[in-house]
């Protein structure tokens, strides 16, 4: 019996943090033991702006990319464009991919994001009444599967997939980095 593999929906925010921030471990590499890994098109396509072509190779090669040429997907993600012009179309896209893909269909899932500005938008996206006349299984805020990077990191450490040791070192990477963490969310990676 194939067990149910939890899906990581990745927006930029997240990926750049693995690529560019900790330095510790390879989180790509560390995160594929556990989980499934995705993202959107538009995604993928912002990280090429930001980094080397081997080091892209080597990264997508553990990330699925939806490009998704549905009706209700590109209808929504221009909506939301127009409705939120300060959110970027990578994170807009990943949350489309995560509520269109798995949330809507019950399968396991998080969407990974660190962009504050997406996080404190998506009650009230979910909310919006034009997105929600385009589900067929309407998701509320409090049943939309959320984290960020350091939520992540503590998952694989409480599966056993990253050591204390280890958490205390990306702690310092991301401590010593452009990274924005608050002193609370460094001392739960820190703590044994």
């Amino acid at each position: 019996m194939e067990r149910n593999i939890t899906t990581k929906v990745l927006d930029n925010t997240v990926i750049s943090a693995g690529l560019k921030e900790i330095k510790t471990i390879n989180l790509i590499e560390r995160c594929i033991k556990r989980y499934k890994l995705v993202t959107s098109k538009h995604v993928f396509e912002e990280t090429l702006k930001g980094f080397s072509n081997p080091i892209i190779k080597n990264c997508y090669s553990e990330i699925e990319v939806h490009e998704i040429n549905e009706e209700t997907f590109n209808f929504l993600l221009d909506y939301l464009e127009r409705r939120f012009p300060y959110l970027h179309r990578g994170e807009l896209s990943s949350f489309l991919v995560a509520l269109l893909k798995y949330a809507e269909n019950g399968k396991p899932y998080y969407y990974v994001t660190d962009d504050n500005k997406m996080r404190n938008k998506i009650p009230k996206i979910l909310n919006d009444p034009v997105l929600k006349s385009k589900l067929k299984n309407p998701i509320t805020p409090e049943n939309f599967n959320l984290t960020g990077t350091i939520g992540l990191i503590l998952r694989l450490k409480y599966r056993g997939l990253i050591s204390k040791e280890e958490a205390k070192k990306i702690a310092d990477d991301l401590e010593n980095s452009s990274f924005r963490v608050t002193p609370e969310l460094l001392k739960k990676l820190r703590e044994d």
